[in-house]
């Protein structure tokens, strides 16, 4: 009986998961649709018919759209170098805490020793607060490890990031209206 109802539950689930996903899909059909209706106000098949001497700001126009959608992607390529310097940042205060815990953590062991040594206290309690510390600081030790991982990978990640912007702001500055003669265009970069 129990294996049957988790058996229906699971397919419960399973439904709801694909129906969740299928509306999901049908919203971002939906908006992306309004989108392009907003930003294609004019009919292309329409646009298509207008003679060749009568587009004479067509050139213009396309070129100032190709600039502006090569500074958005700018922006987008500057906001996530802002977020991962932002990410560095806070690794680097989770390290210097983790630095902070080691020095408490070896100060509590350099009492505690002494406590031994002097024979002060219980010693069977003693000796189970020396074996704690020193779990928790080798723990400690582990959690940096990670973190300098996650520094290191954040760092060249911004540096990716930071040259990437440089290059981008390069060819935006040196792109240049050539009269209606299509640019190649500019790619962005997609490593992460």
């Amino acid at each position: 009986m129990k294996r049957n109802i988790k058996i229906y539950f699971l397919g419960l689930l399973a439904f709801i998961f694909i129906t969740g996903c299928a509306t999901t899909q049908e919203l971002k059909t939906s908006i992306t649709a309004k989108v392009s209706s907003i930003t294609e106000n004019v009919d292309p098949a329409i646009v298509s018919q207008v003679p060749a001497d009568k587009k004479e700001g067509f050139a213009k126009a396309e070129f100032a759209l190709n600039v502006a959608q090569q500074k958005v992607k700018l922006a987008e390529i500057i906001s996530e170098l802002a977020a991962s310097q932002k990410k560095y940042a806070g690794l680097e205060e989770d390290l210097a805490n983790n630095f902070q815990k080691e020095a408490e953590i070896d100060y509590d062991l350099v009492k505690i020793e002494a406590i031994i040594k002097s024979d002060l206290g219980k010693k069977e309690d003693n000796l189970k607060l020396k074996a704690n510390l020193q779990s928790k600081k080798l723990h400690i030790q582990a959690e940096r490890i990670k973190i300098d991982a996650n520094l290191d990978a954040t760092k060249k990640r911004s540096e990716y990031l930071s040259t990437d912007v440089a290059r981008m702001d390069e060819a935006i500055k040196a792109m240049k209206f050539n009269g209606g003669v299509k640019a190649p265009e500019q790619k962005a970069s997609g490593g992460k």
